[in-house]
């Protein structure tokens, strides 16, 4: 607070010296005593006014105190739709101070207020204020007014409430091994079990639900004798690990972040297509149980596939809920990250009643509506012994090049899409979406 009294100190100082040098010359008590009495009586109620007047200012610096407080609140940026509304918070901190001195006894207030990003993820508040406080006894020796100034300033680093929507792709070409290695180890113990199928002694992709003559399925090869393999669909519930924790690590004691877990696959007994293995839940240690069980499909024989993406993003079209502001709990950001290998399955009989189709960008209109989408493309590549194979060559080869680009055109922007070639790619492109994702999102809030 800041009162501006010089020129006040100067006039009264400047009567006082008058009367001193009169009372010099002329000796006369009873006169000086008469013509004293109104300056001392001026400079006693000037007092009083100023005493007054620092009484206004301490509750106006109060006031300004307040509002920047409340500019950077959790409860303002609630109010006006997030922390990224800079000049909403500044108007929301500014009625608050408005409000406080509007019992105040002031001539004029003029407060300036800006809220503005501190660059660290959070946002700062000032505010200035000049004002001029009128006064009662100072008018005898004409000083109506008192000026008063002040200012505050308030830092916070706002809680961003996210939701992250996982949507894993469980068909059955998920089940290839996970890196050229794994892919060569079942191909061998494929062959040496005799487990082959459709004249393919070492099949390792397209060959995951068991057939007529065959004794076991191929994750059982992998899974249930040792030494396991690595499949995709196990790198892909290993991702998922990774980021409930790093959001267990970001989110600390707040919890402001939670993750859901969807799965899908063409069930061709039930005709379910999307399967909700949890709804958001900031339960991190629940989540990481959920994920690692996450594994393939259907291994019922028949039926004409499993990747009915129309159906299965249309479905969970119906559970995303609007995107939110991130300001609070109940409008959180909505984050959805698809791993896929974006080769649709549909009805006929191209080959052993399997048709195919790439990836349609269109299916993600409505993701991109309420959210921001994340691709993890795994790709075909490097399928052991396998690239002359009937399943292949007619079922992902002629696909192949439009896969890629239609994946890209789904994510919201050509940085929130990965191509993984390989387990430990997969992990890669989940951490690298998470982190990007958390940046974007306290930048947008």
């Amino acid at each position: 607070m800041q009162i501006n009294s010089r020129g006040i100190y100067r006039t009264v100082l400047g009567l006082l010296c008058a009367v001193n040098r009169w009372r010099e010359e002329a000796g006369n008590v009873a006169m000086i005593t008469a013509l004293c009495a109104p300056v001392l009586i001026s400079a006693a109620g000037f007092a009083m006014d100023f005493g007054y007047a620092s009484y206004i200012a301490q509750r106006m610096n109060r006031a300004a105190e307040a509002a920047v407080i409340a500019a950077v609140s959790q409860s303002a940026a609630t109010a006006v739709g997030g922390y990224s509304q800079y000049t909403a918070l500044a108007n929301y901190g500014k009625g608050v101070f408005s409000a406080d001195i509007s019992q105040l006894p002031t001539a004029s207030t003029t407060p300036t207020l800006t809220v503005v990003s501190n660059g660290k993820g959070g946002v700062v508040a000032n505010i200035s204020y000049s004002a001029s406080i009128p006064t009662f006894f100072s008018s005898i020796i004409n000083i109506n007014t008192i000026p008063a100034s002040g200012s505050s300033q308030a830092t916070a680093n706002p809680i961003t409430y996210i939701n992250y929507y996982i949507l894993v792709d469980i068909s059955q070409s998920m089940g290839i091994a996970a890196t050229a290695t794994d892919m060569t180890n079942l191909y061998n113990r494929v062959v040496s079990y005799n487990n082959g199928s459709g004249g393919e002694t070492g099949c390792v992709f397209g060959c995951h639900v068991k057939a007529a003559g065959q004794s076991y399925t191929n994750e059982y090869l992998a899974h249930g004798i040792s030494p396991s393999i690595t499949l995709r669909i196990d790198s892909a519930a290993s991702a998922i690990q990774s980021i409930i924790s790093s959001a267990q690590q970001a989110a600390g004691m707040n919890q402001n972040i939670k993750i859901g877990l969807y799965t899908m696959s063409e069930d061709p007994v039930s005709g379910k297509l999307l399967n909700t293995i949890s709804a958001p839940t900031s339960n991190y240690t629940s989540l990481t149980t959920l994920a690692a069980s996450i594994d393939l499909g259907n291994n019922v024989t028949g039926g004409d596939g499993d990747s009915d993406f129309v159906g299965q993003i249309a479905k969970f079209d119906t559970i995303l809920p609007s995107n939110g502001t991130g300001a609070s709990a109940a409008s959180p950001i909505n984050y959805v990250f698809v791993i896929t290998d974006g080769l649709a399955d549909t009805p006929g009989s191209c080959t052993w009643n399997h048709c195919t189709a790439a990836f349609s960008s269109s299916d993600c209109t409505g993701l991109k509506a309420n959210s921001t989408v994340g691709v993890i493309y795994t790709t075909y590549q490097a399928i052991y012994n396998q690239n002359n194979s009937a399943n292949y060559s007619t079922l992902v080869l002629p696909y192949a090049n439009q896969i890629q680009p239609n994946l890209q055109s789904c994510a919201s922007s050509s940085s929130y899409f990965f191509v993984a070639s390989d387990g430990p790619a997969i992990t890669t492109a989940m951490q690298a979406l998470f982190a990007q994702s958390q940046q974007a999102a306290i930048l947008q809030n």
